[in-house]
């Protein structure tokens, strides 16, 4: 089994950059409109004088809970937008990203043009494909959003690949117990295909079935917790399987 490797930054990367290219046209031609109580002047000029490729967390944090509802337009959103995805998008982030994607919506999300639509599910896509491999995965509400985002819930699948790297294993191991609160999700962010995101799912975790088990004989004795983690996500995927609600 591989580690972590930096296989899928390059791809993620240059999905970055033609994000930036294709928000371009979207300028911020004056300090946005913000509620004189909540936000300072100083925080307003900040944002309207630093380049927005120069922003950082800290500078952007309050507008990306603040955007919109007192904070700006959805104009505005969209000119710092490509800023606040990549950022939302690093490891170590502390921006709430539920709460980001939200705002998605707020900004009228469903209207923007196809093209501007097409960069950020390419964006996301190359994203999840690092992340499920290579980082801990631990937001269930996470999924609902990329599949109300992106349109279908096949290709993060197909990125998961358990069997190829310890952390798209482990990720698969920790999310199986919680399927109920994932599945919970995905009917409240996309109602009207959550029927069939959820049977694709089960489907796809209960052929993991074989992996598990592979994993569990190959796994180090000294590791008890993550063993005993294995065979009970076994267990119950192999009860979707047995109980016919993946057929």
């Amino acid at each position: 089994m591989k580690r972590a490797s930096e296989s899928a930054i390059p791809v993620l990367t240059d999905a970055i950059t033609a994000l930036y290219v294709r928000f371009s046209a979207h300028r911020l031609r004056q300090p946005p409109d913000a509620c004189p109580c909540c936000i300072s002047a100083e925080e307003n000029r900040v944002l309207f004088t630093v380049p927005l490729a120069d922003l950082n967390e800290e500078q952007l944090r309050r507008y990306a809970f603040k955007a919109i509802t007192t904070w700006g337009n959805a104009a505005d959103f969209r000119y710092f937008f490509p800023r606040l995805l990549e950022l939302l998008l690093c490891p170590d982030s502390e921006l709430e990203k539920g709460a980001f994607l939200d705002k998605m919506l707020y900004a009228g999300w469903d209207g923007w043009p196809d093209a501007e639509k097409a960069a950020v599910r390419q964006v996301l896509r190359a994203w999840w494909a690092q992340h499920i491999q290579h980082e801990c995965f631990f937001e269930e509400e996470l999924i609902g959003w990329l599949i109300r985002l992106t349109g279908s819930i096949e290709p993060l699948l197909q990125a998961w690949q358990p069997a190829e790297t310890d952390w798209a294993l482990e990720n698969l191991v920790r999310t199986v117990p919680r399927l109920p609160d994932l599945e919970k999700h995905i009917c409240v962010l996309t109602p009207d295909t959550a029927a069939h995101c959820i049977l694709t799912l089960r489907r796809w975790l209960s052929q993991q079935a074989s992996v598990l088990e592979a994993r569990f004989f190959q796994q180090e004795p000294t590791n008890e917790e993550f063993t005993q983690a294995i065979s009970l996500a076994h267990t119950l995927v192999t009860g979707l399987l047995a109980d016919g609600t993946t057929h």
